[in-house]
């Protein structure tokens, strides 16, 4: 086929909403649809979805991102993205065992801390997180807490790994995945006995790994005309593949990825020793595989974005205008009597003291300190492991508001502003493009995606 025709379709399956966007072999978008993610949220907060209306949704997204012309040609592949440790267990039949519960949901912090020390040191030296309830381990473990067994032949899969399973019929695991489960060794690249022993599982709950960028095959008869025949291809964590979509998976590029969470993110040639895993998360980082091959990812994230969204709205600044007045009203030699925190554990608490009268400026600039503190220190502990960082460059819609721009330049020099559109469905569809063109030709560590020049030249360097 030439590389000059078909479209690629990267789609982001995320915690808000799900977003597909179809684009030609030069990048020009030229479609796009999204809905909004249907969790069901329970009387007691937690959170979960059946996973085939997920799945269902999902699909129908990047189908109507199909553009309506078949000026541009056909969907040669598809690239799918998204949410890491959301994902659900399947029978030997590949039928739900269960809903897919939330990665922010805490089911199984408490079946956690029941666990000994010796158990918590070995989890974060082998599968590079924190011993928290965001992993898929999590919900497995209070899934055996409740007397459920996990039956011979059953298959973990993310919820990306899924939806791509419903399109083809293949059920495979993609590295950068796996690293979000808690149940993936990365020291061996295979599952980690320990966990799975505490669950009541073996091996073979993790599928065959596939990585990022290369075809697990063909979207079937099954699905929407216009998607079939595509190459599909599980793109792998959506900050990961934000920052191919970024051109930022240079060794010595730093991806900051702007949302209501605010990550940070290293690539790194090599796998990280299980010295330098319990190191970072120490620290408050996670370590993975990446979704170029033989890489690591290292991953910082605070809720810088959730807090200074929660200051201006608790300043009255609700519309976009009045967001940036106070925004770009940011001094970083301001000092006032105002305090912004948050608890040690991840909630959706945001706490301010006011030790004086306080203008809304004073408010806003303890914010930005607070939150660009936490960033300075994700920064340093990242460079210690992965190096100075050479090339920076921020995406997301934060990162447009000047003022907060300015604040990240303080801890970040030289940081640059990613000025295309949908960095994470960008670099799904340039995955997806690599699958269809080059489906054994793995990712090399400096691929650098822009998509101002044909694909052939810009994936395969």
């Amino acid at each position: 086929m030439n590389q000059s025709t078909g479209i690629a379709i990267g789609i982001d399956v995320g915690t808000t909403s799900i977003k597909a966007h179809a684009f030609t072999m030069d990048g020009k978008i030229v479609g796009r649809a999204s809905l909004p993610t249907p969790w069901s949220v329970r009387v007691n907060g937690q959170t979960e979805i059946d996973i085939d209306v997920l799945a269902d949704t999902a699909i129908h997204v990047m189908a109507e991102s199909v553009p309506g012309s078949d000026l541009h040609g056909s969907v040669i592949g598809l690239g799918i993205t998204g949410m890491a440790e959301t994902g659900v267990l399947v029978d030997a039949r590949h039928r739900p065992l269960m809903s897919a519960i939330a990665w922010f949901d805490e089911r199984g912090k408490n079946e956690l801390q029941e666990l000994d020390l010796e158990f918590a040191e070995n989890f974060s030296a082998h599968t590079g997180l924190g011993f928290k309830a965001e992993s898929s381990f999590s919900k497995l473990l209070w899934r055996k807490r409740l007397g459920e067994d996990i039956p011979v032949g059953s298959r973990w899969l993310n919820a990306l790994e899924y939806i791509a399973y419903r399109l083809t019929g293949t059920s495979i695991t993609e590295p950068s995945l796996a690293s979000r489960t808690g149940l993936f060794d990365q020291q061996t690249n295979s599952p980690w006995i320990p966990a799975l022993d505490q669950i009541g599982a073996n091996a073979t709950l993790i599928p065959e790994l596939h990585l990022a960028g290369t075809s697990i095959g063909q979207v079937g008869e099954f699905a929407p005309a216009e998607l079939r025949g595509a190459e599909v291809t599980v793109a792998g964590h959506d900050h990961l593949v934000g920052a191919v979509g970024a051109g930022a998976t240079g060794v010595s590029d730093l991806y900051n990825s702007c949302g209501t969470a605010d990550v940070v993110l290293r690539s790194v040639e090599r796998v990280l020793t299980n010295d330098e895993r319990t190191t970072l998360v120490a620290r408050g980082l996670s370590a993975g595989r990446h979704v170029i091959p033989a890489a690591s990812a290292i991953l910082g994230a605070t809720r810088s974005g959730l807090v200074l969204g929660r200051v201006l709205a608790m300043l009255g600044a609700n519309d976009r205008q009045a967001r940036r007045a106070i925004a770009d009203s940011w001094d970083p030699q301001n000092e006032s009597e105002v305090s912004v925190s948050e608890p040690q554990d991840w909630t959706n608490e945001v706490t301010i003291s006011l030790r004086g009268d306080v203008s809304p400026t004073d408010v806003w600039a303890s914010a930005m300190a607070y939150v660009l503190s936490d960033t300075n220190a994700l920064v340093h502990a990242a460079d210690d492991i992965a190096g100075p960082y050479g090339l920076a460059t921020a995406s997301g819609g934060w990162a447009q508001i000047d003022g907060v721009f300015r604040g990240k330049l303080q801890v970040m020099p030289a940081l640059n502003r990613f000025d295309g559109e949908e960095p994470g469905s960008r670099g799904a569809s340039a995955l997806a493009a690599l699958a269809a063109h080059h489906s054994n030709v793995p990712l090399t560590a400096n691929l650098a995606v822009a998509f101002s020049t044909p694909l052939e030249k810009e994936l395969v360097q």
